[in-house]
């Protein structure tokens, strides 16, 4: 006998509430990944919702909640057993309060790693039209807060300040996201002017790969699959056209005028090799991050450990004597993600990272025709983010690691 019309409708009801609210829980999570803003005690406020949506898988899934059956998975779990070794493993030359400093880190790093795993377990619940949206006025909530609220609501200690490289870090990754949404709800001019106003904004902000990283992103989302051999050949005639105009005096003048970094960049890259003090900084830190490996290969000298560890490391590149001469020059960040991971965790925090990031790339290579074209913005922002980790130590934030696993969940989302 089959079952009263009124008994289907009930059913249809309370799943269409469960839907309703774990969207609520995904738009909430994702814009928090590009307003990383608020804080609740202490924390990203994401992480009293990636706890929610956990307690929802949990009572709603029919599969389990974590699983290994996938390569990135696996790689995530020895992520997470890379960063315990590394704090287990502290270096008996290490400083009095180095464990201390590493285990206050630890829940994030196994954070991170549950995060690739679980988001890939549950691949099939990412509603890229919501995190889409999420993430496009997350970005447009952090570029208000970041150029005129954060000074006047700073007193507030639920806003937590937006350093400059995060501000120009969150454009970077989330911009194809938030470009493709705009393309989609409006059209592709509305689309290009608002990618234009970022890269102006971190024009003025003097934000050097910043600028290009987002430029790239954007372009791609809007470009990159209506490229041909004929759109190809404009482009290698543009190209000299552009660097004509780049070079001429007005464009030259205009670019002295909104930053004087940027400037140098394009202009003057001989003396930013050789005399620019933030780039030689990160020359001096990949020496001593190499001196690090060299004698701490395995598991490092443990998270959170960079600049609380003094070695000696070769000061014979061009430049140093503006660098290595200062007094807190051992105290400074690593400014390059992949040589701070793997002087604070060895090869077994390294090559799981690394190979964490580069699956998801060569996904998007190998595939990129076959690939569906809404899950492309999140492909072209995995790989400028990865680009910009060569520049700044950033991988502490929770919204690289959810992009991260946003794209890892893609690669076996069919």
């Amino acid at each position: 006998m089959n079952a009263p019309a009124s008994v289907y409708s009930i059913q249809t009801w309370k799943l269409a509430r469960k839907q309703k609210r774990w969207e609520k829980l995904l738009f909430w999570y994702s814009f928090m990944m590009a307003f990383p803003s608020l804080l609740l005690f202490n924390q990203n406020a994401s992480l009293l919702i990636f706890l929610a949506m956990v307690w929802f898988i949990v009572q709603n899934s029919r599969i389990s909640l974590i699983g290994f059956t996938n390569p990135l998975q696996r790689l995530a779990a020895l992520f997470g057993i890379g960063a315990i070794l590394s704090v287990a493993n502290i270096p008996s030359d290490a400083s009095s309060d180095a464990f201390n400093r590493a285990l206050s880190v630890l829940p994030n790093y196994l954070y991170w790693s549950l995060l690739i795993i679980i988001l890939i377990q549950q691949r099939r619940l990412l509603r890229l039209e919501v995190i889409y949206k999420a993430v496009f006025w997350g970005v447009v909530c952090t570029v208000i807060y970041y150029l005129f609220l954060q000074q006047s609501l700073r007193a507030i200690p639920i806003f937590n300040r937006q350093t400059p490289n995060n501000f120009s870090f969150i454009l970077i990754s989330y911009t194809p996201i938030a470009i493709h949404y705009l393309k989609e709800q409006k059209n592709r001019i509305w689309a290009l002017a608002f990618l234009m106003l970022l890269v102006f904004i971190l024009l003025k902000e003097g934000r050097r790969a910043g600028m290009v990283l987002v430029f790239l992103g954007g372009m791609s989302v809007l470009y990159a699959d209506y490229i041909n051999w004929k759109r190809l050949l404009v482009a290698a005639i543009a190209v000299p056209v552009f660097i004509a105009a780049l070079y001429s005096p007005p464009v030259e003048a205009f670019i002295l005028q909104s930053s004087d970094r940027i400037h140098e960049m394009i202009y003057e890259t001989e003396k930013v090799r050789t005399e620019d003090r933030s780039y030689l900084v990160r020359v001096a830190m990949v020496k001593k991050a190499l001196a690090i490996f060299e004698k701490h290969p395995l598991t490092g000298i443990g998270l959170n450990n960079f600049t609380n560890y003094s070695i000696a490391f070769d000061e014979s590149f061009e430049g140093a004597k503006y660098v290595v001469t200062r007094k807190n020059i051992q105290q400074k960040s690593a400014h390059n993600s992949y040589i701070g991971v793997l002087a604070e965790g060895g090869l077994l925090l390294f090559l799981p990272f690394v190979l964490i990031l580069l699956i998801p790339i060569y996904h998007l290579i190998r595939n990129f025709n076959s690939i569906p074209v809404v899950q492309k913005p999140v492909f072209y922002g995995h790989v400028m983010m990865a680009v910009h980790l060569y520049f700044i130590m950033s991988i502490v934030n929770v919204f690289t690691w959810f992009l991260i696993a946003l794209a890892s969940a893609l690669v076996y989302r069919k």
